[in-house]
């Protein structure tokens, strides 16, 4: 039978209740990751009586969260791409702003060294522009290195952030296992309801964990989350975890690779880690940092290469030919950590006939079946290797040349970085302003007897290995557009005839005679005006080594001379590719990132309109229950006086 009494206690208890659920909804409206809490109420089984049902009152059964997990999993994804967006565009933007200066950087820098050569020209036996050309090398050379300086601090501030990053997850891991623990002991315990404080704490571990590395994540039966990460590296089945180090690089110790497990099963797992700033972290390594030093080594490379080489070419005040003006280190090739065999292998020079094929990719050589392979370090395309490694036949690829001394064992692998250190080396070589060699070391005249007006420029001297092998020569002309080029060699009298194109200045080249300017050399000078017949011109050693600027002016034009990349592009080209590179990545991530940012904040709303709190509607709910908690305790008077009466009744009999 029915009984008034307990059906309103029942009633009280379970208003009490849902007034607690509601008081608990207010508490946590601004706790991040709680979600909102509904109190469950059922009424209770009815007793049959006269004929009909009564009820017996009402029952809280459960209280549940409101969630919406795809709204969730959402949430979490889009929180691993901004994380990693965010990292990238964090030290992407301090690169950009180290490359891209105006005023003091290598650009300007560059600028200034060139127009230095420029003023020399204007007056090369001055001291002052001697000692200018030699400062602005050096200020040129500093800029240099100290911006792959930078980028090394750089590229140690990520390791720093990756080392820190690694720690949170293993520390997030161990969290999200303990409250494993705890949920699957808490569900087996209870009456059937679910720890719903438990799992708001775990969603917003989970949520954190997202930010750092792409997650992925399965549900057990007893309420224990796994979670997932890379290629499906387990980080936490139930209540165990798996640790994640940072180990060196297997090539390179001053780079941070990301290591999965311990003991024999340990793996590298850099390559899967692509989401969360941990990924942005490696990726703004690896894709934007280490190209960047790899483009500006290049570009070192090219000056050094380009302008020793013109330096060759020229006669300094001492009348010699040109000393190095610059100092680079060479290309670097990198064991592997795990090589067996005894090889190691040494890069020879970049010079002026390989400069052209250099390009700014790193590249991984292994030895395999007795044989060399090679591939891009960043894409892994294969790259043709020619040469046996000989010091008569080296491993060449990329405009490298390769010496292998030692004996490789199966398996083994190096990784070849031709201009990764080469920014950094950059040094000035020469320190004394009388060696820039500023002049031809061959100089040309025009006879006191010619006739006409004709001009002859200083002689350009391609190649010169040998400046005792400087001899004289003359120039006759027979009209004004035949001539004969005389030149006296130690042995013999070599005459050649030719026929100068007029209308325009015409250009002399001298015969690839053996014995002159080294092996098949020569020199250009270029005939000015209108020659008449029996004008003459002589073109001879320069003895004094000044009065002369053609050198000066081949220097000055290097600057846009189109030596790199096959050929397409000069110094300054390939600097402000560097920098339009750079800046446009910068900026495509700034647009993503921003992008990313509003949908993150669309998702945040959406679980928020699910499992935030509306004060509001709690206010509501909180009137609501309080009138019924009123309502049920009248109930309970009711039923108590109904009971005193009773009593009375009986007793009055």
């Amino acid at each position: 039978m029915a009984d008034v009494f307990d059906t309103a206690v029942s009633g009280l208890v379970a208003f009490q209740n849902a007034l607690a659920v509601t008081s608990n909804n207010i508490a946590n409206s601004t706790t991040a990751g709680y979600s909102r809490q509904v109190a469950t109420l059922s009424e209770r089984t009815p007793d049959a009586t006269a004929g009909t049902f009564i009820g017996n009152g009402v029952d809280v059964t459960g209280v549940s969260r409101a969630f919406d997990q795809f709204a969730v999993n959402q949430l979490r994804t889009g929180t691993g791409v901004l994380g990693q967006q965010t990292a990238f565009l964090g030290i992407a933007n301090q690169v950009d702003s180290l490359v891209g200066g105006s005023t003091n950087g290598v650009s300007s820098a560059l600028t200034s060294f060139f127009n230095s050569w420029q003023t020399l020209a204007s007056n090369p036996s001055s001291a002052s522009n001697r000692q200018n050309v030699i400062s602005q090398a050096q200020g040129l050379a500093s800029s240099i290195s100290q911006t792959a300086g930078q980028l090394d601090a750089l590229n140690q501030n990520a390791n720093s952030q990756i080392q820190s990053t690694v720690g949170t997850i293993n520390t997030l891991a161990a969290s999200i296992a303990k409250l494993n623990q705890t949920i699957a002991v808490s569900a087996g315990n209870g009456p059937g309801g679910s720890p719903n404080d438990l799992l708001d704490q775990r969603d917003q571990l989970l949520t954190q964990l997202s930010a750092l590395t792409s997650v992925k994540t399965n549900t057990e039966s007893n309420g224990a989350v796994d979670v997932f990460i890379g290629n499906g590296q387990a980080l936490v089945v139930g209540t165990q975890t798996t640790q994640l180090t940072t180990v060196p690089n297997a090539y390179d110790g001053t780079k941070l690779d990301v290591s999965y497990g311990s003991g024999a099963t340990t793996q590298v797992i850099t390559g899967s880690l692509t989401g969360g700033q941990l990924g942005g972290l490696l990726q703004v390594s690896s894709t934007l940092i280490q190209p960047t030093l790899n483009a500006l080594g290049q570009v070192a490379t090219g000056l050094s290469v380009l302008v020793n080489n013109q330096q060759a070419q020229g006669f300094d005040l001492n009348a010699t030919l040109g000393k190095p003006l610059f100092s680079i280190s060479p290309p670097a090739a990198l064991g592997a950590a795990s090589n067996t065999g005894t090889a190691t292998l040494t890069a020879k020079p970049i010079d002026t006939s390989t400069l052209g094929q250099l390009t700014t990719s790193n590249y991984v050589l292994r030895f395999q079946g007795g044989a060399w392979s090679a591939s891009i370090a960043s894409t892994g395309q294969p790259v043709t290797v020619t040469g046996t490694g000989s010091a008569g036949s080296p491993l060449s690829f990329g405009g490298l040349s390769l010496v292998v001394t030692g004996a490789p064992a199966n398996g083994d692998s190096f990784l070849i970085e031709p201009t990764a250190a080469v920014a950094s080396s950059l040094s000035v070589a020469l320190t004394d302003p009388s060696g820039i060699a500023a002049a031809s070391p061959l100089a040309s005249a025009a006879a006191l007897a010619n006739t006409s007006n004709a001009t002859i420029s200083a002689p350009t001297v391609p190649n010169v290995s040998d400046p005792s092998l400087l001899l004289p020569a003359s120039i006759r002309f027979l009209s004004p557009s035949t001539y004969t080029v005389t030149t006296q060699t130690s042995a013999s009298t070599s005459v050649t005839s030719g026929v100068l194109t007029l209308g325009a200045n015409g250009v002399i080249t001298a015969p690839a005679v053996a014995g002159v300017l080294g092996s098949g050399g020569g020199w250009t000078v270029t005939i000015g005006g209108t020659p008449a017949a029996g004008d003459s011109f002589t073109v001879s050693p320069n003895t004094t080594g000044s009065g002369d600027n053609s050198n000066a002016l081949a220097l000055a034009a290097l600057q846009n001379k189109a030596a790199l990349a096959a050929g397409t592009v000069g110094l300054g080209g390939a600097y402000a590719n560097l920098v339009n590179v750079v800046g446009t990545e910068t900026q495509q991530v700034t647009q993503a990132q921003s992008a990313q940012q509003s949908l993150v904040t669309q998702s945040t709303q959406a679980v928020q309109n699910v499992s935030g709190v509306n004060i509001d509607e709690e206010a509501a709910n909180m009137l609501r229950w309080q009138e019924a908690y009123s309502a049920a305790a009248k109930l309970v008077s009711t039923a108590d006086s109904m009971f005193q009466t009773l009593i009375h009744a009986f007793g009055g009999v």
